[in-house]
Order: structure tokens, then C-alpha cells, then sequence
């Protein structure tokens, strides 16, 4: 999540600890897919998975209060309506749901969170004690007895949910930390510098312009 969407979006501002570098390559579909867990995941799999990269289930919980804005596509949570509805699902939430999604082919797309989709808040939990998460990855976290009493503590204390948030995003964002000659940075951070060398060479002339003027 970009940190200026974040905030711009009614969520917490913070300090991202600088000093990490840009990969020499681009992370391919299936690598960035293998690294994250499908929304079809229980919170046995989210808490065994995440565990790997050191994040507890405080972090899982809260790192799932993301979906607190966003849309999702109706395949993502389909299987929860059909061909039975899943028995966790609030009826009239999952009625509203088949109203978006008439069958499990539909590519229609819908909110993550029905309180308040555009504001990133702690609304999203008050869903999941609704039974009205999405994705099966969502309501679990109200089911599992393991992450339950988070849910519940994030759902009446906002201010909790923002600051183990931030906890959270900076503990991913010193995961797989690139250093030395295995990272760069980036003078455009959506091109590799090895493909923007007519960028760069024009940042050196721009450089070299401003220091003859001194």
C-alpha cells in the first residue's frame, strides 16, 4: 500500500526507515503471487505462511485491516456463495453478494469493506464481527479462537489498529533487504536503471550544468 494513498485516505502517517534499495529486476506474476497468500486461505495457512517472514498473528491481523479500502473481483470469493453459501457469511450480505456476482463466472467487481469503502479505518473489523468479510482469508480471522481477541480489540480501539499497523508495514518493509551490488536505486523507481541509461545521462547533464554556474 502506497503511504501517500494511505494517509491520503484517512489512515495513519509515519516515518519509512530509508536506506533500502531497488531490485535489479522486477518481481515476475507468479513470484509476487507465491509470496502472497490467495484470498481463499484459512488462518491456519495466513499464520503458517507469514510466520516464515517473522510476522505473528498480531501482524497478520492487522496487515489484513488493508482490505479496509480497495475492490475485489467476484472469482476472489465466488466459491463462498457457490454452489452453497458458506455457513460464516451473514445471509443477507451473501444475498446482496449474488445481486453483484449471479454466478461464480461473473467478472464484476465490489468493496472489501461495506461500511466504509473509501476510508481506511477500523471498520473493516466491525465487518468481520458482522460476518460480513469478503474473502475467506477475512472471516476466518473472527472464527480462529487464535486471532479472534484481535479482531475484536482492533474493532473498538482504532487508534490500536493504527499504531500495530504501522508496526506491522515497517516490520514487511525490512523483509528481503537489498544491499550493496544486489539493489540500486533508482532514478526513475518504475524503470531499472540498466533499461533508463538516456534518463540518467540527462540527470548527469543537469548536474554538471547547475555545479558551472557556482
Amino acid at each position: 500500500m502506497h503511504i501517500f494513498v494511505l494517509v491520503q485516505s484517512g489512515g495513519p502517517d509515519y516515518d519509512v526507515p530509508l536506506g533500502r534499495k531497488d531490485g535489479l529486476n522486477f518481481a515476475t506474476q507468479n513470484a509476487t503471487l507465491a509470496n502472497l497468500p490467495p484470498p481463499t486461505s484459512n488462518t491456519s495457512k495466513l499464520l503458517t505462511d507469514l510466520a516464515k517472514k517473522n510476522l505473528d498473528a498480531t501482524d497478520v491481523v492487522a496487515l489484513s485491516g488493508g482490505h479496509t479500502i480497495g475492490l475485489s473481483h467476484c472469482s476472489s470469493f465466488t466459491g463462498r456463495l457457490y454452489p452453497t453459501q458458506d455457513p460464516t457469511m451473514d445471509k443477507t450480505f451473501a444475498n446482496d453478494l449474488k445481486q453483484i456476482c449471479p454466478t461464480n463466472t461473473t467478472n464484476a467487481t465490489t468493496v472489501l469493506d461495506i461500511r466504509s469503502p473509501d476510508t481506511f479505518d477500523n471498520k473493516y473489523y466491525v465487518d468481520l464481527m458482522n460476518r460480513q468479510g469478503l474473502f475467506t482469508s477475512d472471516q476466518d480471522l473472527y472464527t480462529d479462537k487464535r486471532t479472534k481477541d484481535i479482531v475484536k480489540s482492533f474493532a473498538v480501539d482504532q487508534t490500536l489498529f493504527f499504531e500495530e499497523f504501522v508496526k506491522s508495514m515497517i516490520k514487511m518493509g525490512q523483509l528481503s533487504v537489498l544491499t550493496g551490488s544486489k539493489g540500486e536505486i533508482r532514478a526513475d523507481c518504475s524503470v531499472r536503471n540498466s533499461d533508463n541509461k538516456s534518463y540518467l545521462a540527462s540527470v548527469v547533464e543537469e548536474d554538471e550544468e547547475s555545479l558551472s554556474e557556482f
